[in-house]
């Protein structure tokens, strides 16, 4: 049906193609250019007069589908509903005859977003009133495609250029720029709307204008690449020299249309040449010497402006590829096809690497959020094993939202094995030193032993003299055990016996031994916790390294002032001497002084072996390095601060351990009388004929009875064929062969009830195994802590029995 004005009656808009209509098209030029022509009757409402079968076809819809003007608005997409709609009203509200609009509709019939232009001619009334709407359709989505990846071409074009460190310009065929970077703005001090029209003219130098000006204009008339090299003033007022270099640009047909520039700063290297055409007036040596210098500095620099050595790409907020220079695809050996648009992670720069993916996936996470992150990185690349110091940072639009990240590496391989070349000369010069140290103290020593020895072998000396000499030995075999002691503890290589003991009562322990040390004038306060604190490692070098510290202390405050020792739980240990901080149950025990202070300068170097600030003779400088050593090794550290002035304080951190159940479990410290070893068989292992013959005499002289065997396989020799024959085996740690240890677990295996008593002065076996729970005597040892020893372990074997 048609109403009274020939119009279609029914509700909606339509497309049609009526003969002798002023807005017809025929439709075999619709079908062929794709166009849906559109009649919108705007008289009562909008309703749909007709509609051609290509409308169908681009808005989706089956050919026995009503179609009204509010269908047609909920196709619209949701971001170009409003103002699409706002256009339209606007268009039909005003007096304009003729309006055109581009917006994106959702195709019903498979979901697809199409972009559609339309060109529309509005009937009015005399007196301006719309009567009816005709135009047409066109599906311009390819087009809008391709204009969207040209917009991220360019802006991708844009974060490269902008991150690079030297000014950048895309010319026009006038001479006017099209595009310059960040840096290109900073050079000129100008904004970029001003830098685009920006005479580069105005800031040449008087004396290199004409010249460039020349070269320039014959370089752009050549139509090939060409470089100018002259001074230039920068925004801040200096005059720079800038080497420039351009390359033609052209359109898809062939035609030329501008220039691409870039330039560096060369001016370090033009006032080289300068000095060295200075230095051809004085001297010929030193103009070939100049020049080779010149020559390298040239070469040098020419390399890093040319080729960056950093691995440099850009990656999209999702963290695929965008781009990779030259170096970062060479380090892989691979073109940028090989990786463009793969996730970053997944690519051959991290591939090779066990977990590298997932640190490098994180590092992404954080960059999109803003956030920069720099880490440094083992890699294994197909050129092989490389390090590098890798940085991830975000790159932000103009809103201040982050669009993509950049990633960038240098490779450190060659610094790295630089500097541990370093490590290792710096090492062996500590190793002299305390070669040295080691040398003049034991020659003390050792004098004083000789001098005694030669003392009492004469014959007139008398008794008193004599004892008093026999004392000097000993006390200067104890001063050797101490100072060997100290050097084990500070390589980490002290055999130490690690047991439980309650923190707060071996301070106080030890704050009674100290009291005399310290003198009257110094007071001596404890703040230890509320509980019972339970630590494990070896009490007596914990009380050594206790020690240490208060008299080290005492020595700081001139032998007055305060001393506070406190205990506490802590859970973590701070970072310390290049160390990340550890989190754990601790006992920190805090010694704080009111001393001079120690320089921020020397902080460091206190825990050197031998390192000193003591006159010559009032100390060895091993307290500190034993007290580091024997933290370090019983799990936990050592931390120092102090102010000039006001005084210092040593933390020892030890790793804490449970309450025991029962009390008998405690350590506590603590001395056996010597017995005597009669009645008992002891089985000697001693490799050293000396010291193998001292060893049996002497536990003759204690009462025991002996046989002295030379290596472990002896040992087991004779205790197959007797096991019953001693009640312990008495053996050295260092042997040929099989060592004291490995001896040890050989006999609790086959003979579980024969007790094993091992000695040693040193041994790395001893101190990496622990000994694993034998008896353990350290050379030089006394007659009683001998007999003492060996008494206690077969005390021990009674009592299993």
């Amino acid at each position: 049906m048609a109403d009274s004005d020939g119009h279609h009656a029914r509700t909606g808009m339509s497309y049609a193609s009526a003969p002798g209509d002023v807005s017809g098209t025929p439709a075999g030029l619709q079908q062929i250019a794709k166009v849906a022509a559109v009649m919108l009757d705007l008289r009562h409402g909008f309703r749909n007069e007709r509609r051609s079968p290509e409308y169908r076809a681009i808005h989706g819809l089956a050919a026995d589908v009503d179609d009204t003007h509010e269908d047609w608005v909920q196709r619209l997409h949701p971001e170009d509903r409003d103002r699409t709609v706002q256009h339209f009203l606007e268009a039909v509200n005003s007096a304009t005859e003729q309006f055109s609009y581009q917006y994106r509709i959702i195709r019903p019939s498979d979901g697809q977003v199409r972009w559609l232009a339309t060109e529309a001619r509005i009937e009015r009334s005399s007196d301006g009133k719309p009567l009816r709407l005709v135009g047409a359709h066109i599906d311009i989505t390819d087009l809008a495609i391709a204009k969207e990846a040209l917009r991220e071409s360019e802006e991708r074009f844009r974060l490269i250029a902008n991150s690079a460190p030297v000014p950048m310009w895309v010319s026009k065929t006038d001479g006017t720029r099209a595009f310059a970077n960040q840096a290109y703005l900073e050079f000129l001090g100008v904004p970029y709307e001003q830098a685009l029209a920006f005479d580069w003219r105005k800031i040449l130098h008087p004396d290199h204008a004409a010249r460039i000006i020349r070269e320039s204009i014959a370089g752009e008339a050549s139509l090939k690449p060409f470089t100018l090299e002259g001074r230039y003033r920068r925004a801040d007022g200096q005059w720079r020299w800038m080497r420039s270099e351009s390359q033609p640009r052209r359109d898809p047909a062939g035609r030329h249309i501008g220039f691409i520039g870039v330039a560096h700063d060369v001016t370090v290297a033009k006032e080289a040449e300068t000095e060295l055409r200075r230095l051809n007036e004085t001297l010929e040596q030193r103009i070939r010497e100049r020049t080779t210098q010149l020559a390298s500095s040239e070469a040098q620099m020419r390399a890093i402006i040319e080729t960056s050595n950093q691995y440099q790409g850009l990656l999209d907020i999702e963290g695929n590829v965008l781009y990779a220079n030259a170096t970062a695809l060479a380090g892989i050996r691979a073109n940028a096809q090989d990786v463009a648009g793969m996730p970053f992670w997944n690519t051959p720069w991290f591939s090779g690497t066990e977990g590298m993916r997932d640190v490098v996936r994180n590092a992404f996470r954080t960059a999109i959020t803003g956030e920069s992150v720099r880490a440094e990185m083992r890699l294994n690349l197909p050129a092989g094993e490389r390090f590098f110091d890798f940085t991830m940072r975000p790159v932000f639009d103009q809103h201040g939202v982050v669009s993509a990240v950049l990633p960038e590496a240098v490779d450190t391989t060659e610094r790295r094995q630089a500097e541990e070349a370093l490590r290792q000369s710096q090492k062996m010069d500590a190793v002299g030193q305390l070669t040295g140290g080691v040398a003049h103290d034991f020659n003390n020593l050792l004098t004083i032993i000789r001098s005694a020895t030669d003392f009492l072998r004469r014959r007139e000396l008398s008794e008193g003299r004599r004892r008093r000499y026999i004392d000097a030995i000993s006390d200067t075999v104890d001063r050797a055990s101490k100072l060997t002691g100290q050097l084990l503890a500070f390589a980490r290589r002290q055999p130490l016996t690690p047991q439980v003991f309650d923190v707060g009562s071996q301070v106080e322990s030890i704050a009674q031994l100290i009291r005399p040390l310290m003198g009257g004038r110094i007071q001596i306060d404890l703040d230890l916790c509320d509980v019972s604190c339970f630590a494990t490692a070896d009490i007596a070098q914990f009380e050594t390294a206790l020690v240490n510290l208060a008299v080290n202390a005492r020595d700081a405050m001139a032998g007055e002032g305060s001393l506070l020792i406190s205990v506490k739980t802590v859970d973590v240990i701070p970072a310390l001497r290049g160390h990340a901080s550890r989190g754990g149950e601790f006992v920190a025990i805090s010694v704080t002084d009111t001393g001079s202070g120690i320089p921020a300068d020397k902080l460091d170097a206190i825990f050197e072996p031998f390192f000193t600030t003591k006159d010559v003779g009032k100390g060895t400088g091993l307290g500190l390095s034993q007290a580091l050593g024997f933290a370090k090794q019983s799990g936990g550290e050592i931390k120092v601060t102090s102010v000039m002035g006001e005084g210092s304080t040593f933390v020892i951190y030890l790793p804490q351990a449970e309450t025991p159940a029962d009390d008998a479990e405690v350590a506590i410290a603590g001395a056996e009388a010597a017995i005597s070893g009669r009645g008992h068989s002891v089985l000697v292992v001693e490799d050293n004929e000396d010291v193998g013959q001292f060893s049996t005499e002497l536990l003759k002289d204690l009462g025991y009875a002996i046989k002295w065997v030379p290596n472990a396989r002896e040992a087991l020799r004779v205790l197959a064929e007797d096991e019953l024959a001693f009640d312990l085996v008495f053996s050295d740690v260092i042997m040929p062969g099989m060592n004291g240890v490995e001896l040890a677990v050989v006999i609790r295996e086959r003979y579980p009830g024969l007790p094993v008593v091992l000695t040693s002065g040193y041994s790395s076996v001893l101190a990496e195994n622990a000994h694993r729970g034998f008896e353990l005597i350290q050379k030089p040892y006394s007659v009683e802590a001998l007999s003492r020893t060996l008494r206690k372990a077969i005390s021990e074997r009674r009592v299993l029995e």
